[in-house]
């Protein structure tokens, strides 16, 4: 199915500011949503969302869109693709810019790397082409053909060898074909594994600092229990010491409550022994 992109603002070429000339705006076929979508599903489990990094699936993203469409285009079309295939993810415009960039240059050494082997390699390469132009050419008898009863002429002989030097020819333009394509996919999967091993540098750095911070965060929390524990310690001493100093006062409370009634009872007792009179609370006697 077709995805149905927003319009994009219209972009004017470098150059002709002046000029009222326009782009068509960009939306991808149905074969090319197609191939997008299925490299989708393999950048998103290889790359999961991180908010504060974009930079891997980017490039993974771009790449895609190449591949599906053969062409590069400006961050603002990259951003309305991301809007349509990939809505969660919000990259600035200095990553999409820094990940086209980073793709035209991969494909400049694509295409400088397919020429360097092609050229290293032409000895090799030259040693398939006799081999694949033998083989062929084994594949038919050592003399032309000729029909029972009638005898040899020399066209039919020229005509027989330049047909057999056109075959040669195409299988020769095959194999260089074959061999330009298999260079260049050699040089794109080297690129790959390039930055594939630069993201798992990243990634193992990125691991490398979290491990610290983890580490930082352990001790941290290592020191705030210490000093809880020491200040609970510190608070039970405290209310130990004041639940003795209460019970201490308690006693002496109670000691001295002691004295001061055998104080009083014997006061009264001398008191009455003078003719004080005795209050009419105790004179009460039992009902």
């Amino acid at each position: 199915m077709t995805c149905w992109l927003p319009a994009v603002n219209n972009e004017r070429p470098a150059g002709d500011e002046g000029a009222n000339v326009t782009r068509p705006i960009f939306q991808p076929s149905d074969d090319e949503a197609r191939i997008l979508i299925n490299r989708l599903q393999s950048i998103n489990a290889a790359h999961p969302l991180n908010q504060r990094d974009h930079g891997p699936f980017v490039r993974a993203f771009v790449r895609a869109v190449y591949e599906a469409t053969g062409k590069t285009f400006s961050p603002v079309i990259y951003r309305r693709l991301l809007d349509a295939y990939a809505p969660d993810r919000r990259p600035s415009t200095s990553t999409l810019e820094r990940a086209k960039q980073s793709l035209l240059n991969e494909l400049d050494l694509e295409r400088e790397g397919a020429a360097e082997i092609a050229s290293a390699d032409a000895l090799h390469l030259g040693a398939l082409i006799r081999n694949a132009v033998f083989e062929a050419v084994g594949a038919y008898p050592v003399h032309p053909p000729h029909v029972a009863g009638s005898s040899a002429s020399p066209g039919t002989d020229v005509a027989f060898w330049r047909e057999r030097a056109a075959e040669s020819e195409r299988a020769v333009a095959e194999a260089q074909a074959q061999a330009a394509r298999l260079a260049g996919e050699l040089l794109a999967a080297r690129a790959s594994f390039d930055a594939a091993s630069a993201e798992l540098a990243a990634a193992r750095n990125q691991i490398r600092d979290q491990a610290a911070q983890i580490g930082k965060l352990a001790a941290e929390f290592e020191q705030a229990r210490l000093f809880s524990m020491r200040a609970i310690d510190d608070a039970r001493g405290e209310t130990r010491a004041w639940r003795e100093r209460c019970a201490s006062v308690e006693a002496q409370a109670v000691a001295r409550a002691r004295e001061d009634n055998i104080l009083l009872e014997t006061f009264r007792q001398l008191a009455y022994q003078r003719g004080a009179a005795i209050p009419p609370v105790l004179q009460k006697g039992p009902k």
